[in-house]
């Protein structure tokens, strides 16, 4: 499950990694409307010259006609007479559309831009992170992926959790176009390398754009399947708005086909290929969704669907986020001090914690929450004692505070297994 996970949403999420607010989802990665049409400005100034302003430029119908020679060709006249016309000013939409209203409603739904790109991936900064879910056979894990650094050539390394599975983080390296490098995820018990850099979609992109790529993964600690060719060929097919759980977007959709082939000759186990369209968000770079299909040939051969989508992200070079208690999801393990011992816990989905504490004198049950700000709450309550309640801070991979009640003094640590 994880080699499929990280191998087809890794190198595709952060290869753009970014953000939305803890306000509704849509405003968090949106394209800014307002700016776009300057249309509102000229059509203000046309409208108040209506005839019953007063004092226009020159009398209209001065009653007497003076016989000044002055003002002698009446060139007043012919421009009051002007707002009679449409308004409209030639050439330019019609304004009704495009109201004062609009910037702060457009983040809602954002329209369909006329630009078909190319976009470009934003930079990538320490501490970006985006936060997915993926549905396979009935199977619903989240993934939640950190940047933990960024190379001076643009090239950054990040470091994952997967909901449903314990062991360490895993560890993925790519270069500054998003193409993957090595990887401890795959699978094997051993960082597998990419050469050229493992790339499924193309870092600037424009509707119509087409790729093909290849790439072959090498296997250092298998002693039968040494290498597998992997492929990426597609197109950018079109620009429209993408709603998912962590907002509305605008967003590129490229459809693809891939192939992930055991390069033996003979007793080679599965071969893959994979039909997918995933939709990238046009402002953070990220990929917000994608719609895959897969057929095995081979040893244990199938064919099933799955789909991904973002759920929960942060982006500081676009200064987009939409925070989700997801991104804590899965199980954490640490220590409470003497009194509680070590406890281990698991959060849900929606930020629930359930767990227990063993210490040498005594058992303890845990229940609480966080929030989307990371917030913690547990009730730690003794088996045949008190209940006591602590609080805390949680980041993506780990969580502490202060001990309250019996346990004080001291602090509490968690950490994502």
């Amino acid at each position: 499950m994880r080699m499929r996970l990280l191998g087809l949403i890794s190198a595709t999420a952060l290869t753009a990694c970014g953000g939305g607010s803890d306000a509704p989802p849509a405003p968090a990665a949106s394209i800014p409307v307002a700016p776009a049409l300057p249309v509102a400005p000229p059509v203000v100034p046309v409208v108040p010259p209506a005839p019953t302003e007063p004092t226009p430029a020159v009398p209209v119908t001065p009653p007497p006609l003076p016989p000044d020679p002055t003002p002698g060709t009446p060139v007043p006249p012919p421009v009051l007479e002007t707002p009679t016309v449409p308004v409209t000013p030639p050439g330019q939409a019609t304004p009704p559309p495009v109201t004062a209203t609009t910037p702060a409603t457009g983040p809602a739904v954002p329209p369909t831009p006329t630009a078909s790109g190319p976009y470009t991936l934003p930079a990538h900064t320490v501490g970006d992170f985006a936060t997915y879910t993926d549905v396979t056979l009935g199977w619903k894990v989240s993934i939640t992926q950190r940047i933990t650094k960024v190379n001076a050539d643009g090239g950054w390394e990040n470091a994952d959790s997967v909901s449903q599975e314990k062991g360490p983080q895993t560890i993925e390296v790519f270069d500054k176009h998003g193409g993957m490098l090595s990887t401890n995820s795959s699978g094997y018990a051993c960082v597998v390398t990419y050469a050229p850099a493992a790339l499924q979609a193309p870092p600037s992109a424009a509707v119509g754009d087409s790729f093909d790529y290849a790439s072959t993964m090498s296997i250092p600690c298998s002693t039968e399947e040494i290498s597998r060719a992997l492929t990426s060929k597609g197109k950018v097919v079109a620009i429209e708005s993408k709603t998912v759980a962590a907002g509305t977007f605008t967003a590129l959709k490229i459809v693809s086909s891939e192939t992930n082939f055991d390069l033996r000759t003979s007793g080679a186990s599965a071969n893959y290929w994979v039909d997918k369209t995933c939709w990238r968000d046009t402002v953070t770079g990220l990929i917000i969704a994608c719609n895959t299909s897969t057929t095995s040939k081979g040893t244990g051969g199938m064919s099933y669907t799955s789909a991904s989508e973002l759920a929960s992200f942060s982006q500081a070079a676009t200064k987009r986020e939409y925070l989700d208690p997801i991104r804590f999801a899965g199980p954490w393990t640490g220590s409470f001090g003497a009194y509680y011992g070590t406890c281990d816990v698991n959060i849900t989905f929606t930020g629930v914690i359930t767990g227990a504490c063993k210490a040498t004198a005594r058992a303890t049950s845990v229940t609480g929450s966080v929030d989307k700000a990371g917030v913690v709450k547990l009730n730690m309550s003794v088996t045949g004692g008190a209940t006591d309640t602590n609080v805390g801070q949680a980041a993506l991979f780990d969580m502490s505070g202060t001990l309250a009640g019996a346990a004080a003094p001291g602090s509490w640590t968690l950490k994502h297994k």
